[in-house]
């Protein structure tokens, strides 16, 4: 919740003079240093370039004469996330295992040449009449030609984050989407052909030479023999080619069922918009499989399953938030960016949504697989979906778009279940056992972030704006701050205060905290009319928003949902580090937090917060979560009535258990 602090500007660990204050610039150096913000901006940028460049052609074409490129893009697709992906991931397993030189073996090339000539037959063998505003045979070549370029760049991307060169990974992916979209506007002013977006698609890959991928930057780690891989790259290809076959073949099915060309190019746009977020979400792949492989190698593996859970807990509840807005504002969305002659019904934008929801969890679950190196497991849940969605397609529905989006949507719940089973089954060589309490409460701290990130995501993004253009300075700030253990971390948070203070104004907060610890005097640890808070920063801790970065910090694990509220150093030094406090880690709320908020006594809060300590539980955080809600609606620092009556009613259960 609220925190006082937050415009201490603690030293940054690059620094080794720490009496001598580092300059603004340098204080939030962090956001471009591991280049984790470049490839979440690069994989924005390259998944809107890439809906954006579909757009072009289709609003441009005609929902007839886009049915050639609606074919071409289905067979790349496939040929991309079924074989090209999987290249691209086993390329960063093994660089990240510390393999060197050129780490695809001789069968990834020649699957790769498979998988051209397969292109090649998908476009040829496509209904005639999706042919009569080009040439069969000049489309076939354009198949063949990317999957080659598009080889190139996948192998590349291997490489850049295989080395964790992430900045380079994310502006190379930014920038093939956006020569692409250039060259698409170029095409559609001019000659407005078939070929020429056909060309688009090819040649903006081709930047990535730009970024020299094969080239490490800096010393190399030691290499070492990469074990356990010697099937998993056909697992991944395996499990690629049945994931995608839900997803991406949706339309390619519902031609083989009778679907018109029309109706083709309405499903093909239905799961073109739908996916958008699916589509970022490939990118984030090669952010999130260095990391699941490194707690592979160290013996994580209870994080791993706790991420399994979590990821896969908020996708079914995201799955109903999928579905609600795809019945909503999908057939209108659809409309809008493609023509009103590609919207889909309610219904079919409904199971649209949810199925992509699904298949994005699913994608990021598959990941904790391929890094443990598990290919059977990851194979044999895909081939389990897509049994369940041939078996759905039987169903005897007239629509060929309702039994395909149908056939989609049981698959891809079948999916997400075999990748949990397949995660959360323990090793041979595991002997640890989990605390069920602790296991429990990872899981829904991954969960819960998941699903509050992707919620408040929009309201992070404005409110970043807000500060930007309020004040000077960045929109986010780090803060060192005492964690578990009383191990100190980096906190995130939006910037609510003025980067230009002196620190005079906390400097004395923190005398007058000291002198009424020894007084036992009744001190809030809020400073009244604070001179450091900025306008916006004012609206954002009334809604505690400047914490919703938090998040981030407990999908990292330094934070937990529930917990005591993390202390910068000096207040932890007040109480002591060896206050049990310390024995849990901090929480992004907690019993605190809604039992008062700032305005407690440093005392008071720490007495409740050993008190969250020793009465922790499941349902204790459930409690306190639901109890934050209203909080934030309480004036910040006002105890009003609520927050008494919460430590009243834990107070009374507490006496009839005993």
């Amino acid at each position: 919740m609220d925190d006082p602090e937050d415009a201490v500007d603690d030293p940054e660990d690059t620094f080794q003079n720490e009496n001598q204050p580092p300059s603004r610039a340098a204080r939030y150096a962090y956001m471009r240093r591991d280049g984790t913000l470049d490839i979440v901006i690069g994989s924005l940028i390259a998944g809107l370039g890439s809906y954006a460049f579909q757009f072009i052609a289709g609003r441009s074409l005609g929902e007839e004469a886009f049915a050639p490129i609606g074919v071409l893009l289905t067979a790349h697709f496939l040929a991309f996330l079924i074989v090209l992906v999987p290249v691209e991931q086993f390329i960063i397993r093994r660089l990240t295992l510390g393999a060197r030189g050129w780490v695809l073996p001789a069968r990834g090339a020649a699957l790769v040449v498979v998988t051209a000539m397969a292109a090649a037959i998908t476009v040829a063998v496509s209904g005639d009449d999706y042919f009569q505003f080009t040439d069969r045979r000049t489309l076939v070549m354009f198949a063949v030609a990317t999957v080659v370029t598009h080889f190139i760049f996948a192998t590349g991307r291997g490489y850049l984050a295989g080395f964790r060169r992430f900045r380079a990974y994310g502006r190379s992916s930014a920038a093939a989407s956006l020569v692409r979209v250039a060259i698409a506007v170029g095409v559609a002013l001019t000659v407005n052909t078939i070929t020429g977006y056909a060309w688009a698609h090819i040649l903006g890959t081709l930047v990535i030479v730009a970024w020299r991928p094969w080239k490490q930057r800096g010393s190399a780690a030691d290499s070492t023999e990469v074990e356990d891989d010697q099937w998993l790259l056909s697992g991944l290809v395996l499990s690629a080619a049945a994931s995608q076959a839900l997803l991406l073949a949706s339309p390619l099915v519902a031609s083989r069922l009778g679907a018109t060309h029309t109706e083709y190019s309405i499903i093909y746009a239905t799961l073109l918009v739908a996916r958008a977020p699916l589509t970022i979400g490939y990118n984030l792949i090669a952010r999130i499989l260095p990391s699941f492989t490194s707690m592979s190698a160290t013996g994580e593996r209870r994080e791993l399953r706790a991420w399994a859970r979590g990821i896969g807990f908020a996708s079914m509840l995201l799955a109903f938030a999928g579905a609600a807005a795809g019945a909503l504002i999908g057939p209108t969305l659809v409309g809008v960016t493609m023509g009103s002659g590609f919207a889909p019904s309610a219904g079919v934008a409904a199971m649209a949504g949810a199925s992509v929801v699904l298949a994005g969890g699913g994608l990021f679950i598959g990941q904790i697989l391929v890094a443990k190196s598990q290919p059977a497991r990851l194979a044999l849940a895909w081939i389990a979906a897509l049994a369940a969605a041939i078996a759905t397609a039987f169903i005897p529905i007239e629509d060929p778009i309702v039994r395909a989006t149908l056939s989609l949507l049981v698959g891809e719940v079948t999916a997400l279940v075999g990748l949990m089973i397949g995660s959360l089954i323990p090793d041979s060589d595991e002997v640890e056992i989990s605390h069920g309490y602790v296991v429990a409460k990872r899981s829904m701290d991954i969960a819960g972030a998941i699903v509050l990130l992707a919620i408040t995501f929009p309201i992070m993004l404005i409110a970043a704006v807000a500060v930007r253009l309020d004040s000077k300075g960045p929109a986010f700030f780090r803060q060192q701050r005492v964690g578990r253990d009383a191990k100190k971390f980096w906190m995130v948070k939006l910037r609510t205060m003025h980067i230009d203070d002196d620190g005079s104004t906390y400097r004395e907060h923190l005398a007058r905290l000291k002198q009424s610890i020894v007084d036992d005097v009744d001190y809030s640890i809020r400073i009244e009319n604070d001179p450091r808070v900025t306008r916006v920063g004012e609206k954002l801790r009334k809604w505690s928003i400047d914490e919703l970065p938090n998040l981030f910090n407990v999908l990292k694990g330094t934070m937990s949902l529930v917990g005591p509220r993390p202390l910068v150093v000096e207040e932890a030094e007040m109480i002591g580090l060896s206050n049990r406090r310390f024995e849990v880690k901090p929480g992004l709320t907690g019993l605190a937090q809604v039992s008062g908020r700032d305005s407690l006594h440093i005392g008071r809060r720490a007495k409740l917060d050993v008190r969250y300590v020793d009465e922790r539980s499941l349902k204790l955080d459930v409690k306190i979560l639901f109890a934050t809600v209203k909080t934030v609606f309480v004036e910040p620092g006002d105890i009003g009535n609520y927050g008494p009556a919460f430590v009243d009613t834990v107070e009374q259960e507490q006496i009839r258990e005993e």
